[in-house]
């Protein structure tokens, strides 16, 4: 069955149409815990942050400690004390981890609970991306990054990044861009916002739909309905993209969460764009399942983008 392309819309029921022109990542804000998939993540905002001569902020959530052993709260030269620690702690990291290369990079370390503090500056700061690592951990699928990732992708509405456990370090990691789409809840504000990243970097831009094995009749004759979904991955992207990264457009058949990181491979992308109609999208345990496994299996970043616009 060709699934039928609804327009995306923002909060206010308007089409969400989006100016492909000018992407800028003035801002580029990175979760770090000081784990590995964290470093990915911030020399992968590092190699982005090149590209657009962007600002990271690299942000820390100390653990609240305003109490000791005992119900007494910890003096404030003691909360100053494991702060500034913290802090030589990120610097060192940092030192370790990654070169900014001359980039601006400003590192913000408070207490707090992680997602909130990320919201907070994301917010005050007007961030437009957010990278975050993940662990990628099997079993119960969920990202875990004390559930950083997950939560990131609930609240915030900017571009999220996540860098999942088994991504490679990537010198330009916008070069080659596949979007993959469901076409019946996601498509058009994040294929645009694919290609114009795609604009940004001359980069070479794929579009993918997966048909699932359940979404097949029986002796259907799939040539037509193939035909029919790449006119409609088509329709997604301006009509003079091919001016600039001459989409390909590619319907393969399996499950999205293994067909997609192969697919990525076949194309050597180096960025994966998906889309998430509706924040409570994510209420859905199918659904993050499938966007778990993908995080946790490909071999570069997921970028996650909301379909609607506040």
């Amino acid at each position: 069955m060709v699934p039928a392309i609804e327009p995306d819309r923002s909060s206010s029921g308007r089409p969400a149409y989006l100016a492909t022109k000018n992407i800028q990542f003035n801002r580029i804000l990175v979760a770090t815990d000081f784990s590995a998939p964290a470093a990915q993540a911030l020399k992968t905002a590092i190699a982005i942050a090149r590209t657009f001569d962007s600002e990271i902020l690299l942000v820390h959530a100390a653990p609240p400690q305003a109490y000791g052993t005992g119900a007494e709260p910890l003096p404030p030269d003691l909360l100053a004390v494991n702060l500034d620690r913290l802090k030589t702690k990120l610097n060192e990291w940092i030192a370790n981890e990654a070169e900014p290369g001359g980039l601006s990079l400003k590192t913000i370390v408070a207490y707090g609970i992680a997602v909130a503090l990320v919201e907070r500056i994301a917010n005050e700061q007007k961030a437009d991306l957010i990278v975050v690592g993940s662990h990628g951990a099997s079993g119960i699928e969920r990202l875990t990054l004390g559930s950083v990732a997950e939560n990131i992708l609930r609240k915030m509405s900017c571009p999220v990044l996540v860098i999942g456990p088994n991504c490679n370090t990537q010198d330009h990691p916008l070069s080659s861009i596949l979007f993959a789409t469901d076409l019946e809840t996601t498509g058009l504000r994040p294929a645009q916002f694919a290609s114009a990243l795609a604009e940004s970097v001359n980069g070479r831009l794929t579009l993918l739909h997966v048909i699932e094995p359940r979404d097949i009749i029986p002796h259907e004759d799939l040539r037509p309905v193939e035909k029919q979904i790449k006119q409609q991955l088509l329709s997604l992207v301006p009509a003079d993209a091919a001016l600039f990264c001459s989409p390909k457009v590619r319907v393969e058949y399996g499950s999205p969460s293994k067909t997609i990181p192969e697919i990525a491979r076949a194309e050597s992308a180096n960025l994966i764009v998906v889309g998430l109609r509706h924040r409570s999208s994510l209420a859905s345990h199918a659904l993050w399942s499938t966007l778990s496994r993908l995080i946790r299996e490909s071999s570069c970043g997921v970028l996650v983008l909301h379909a609607y616009l506040d």
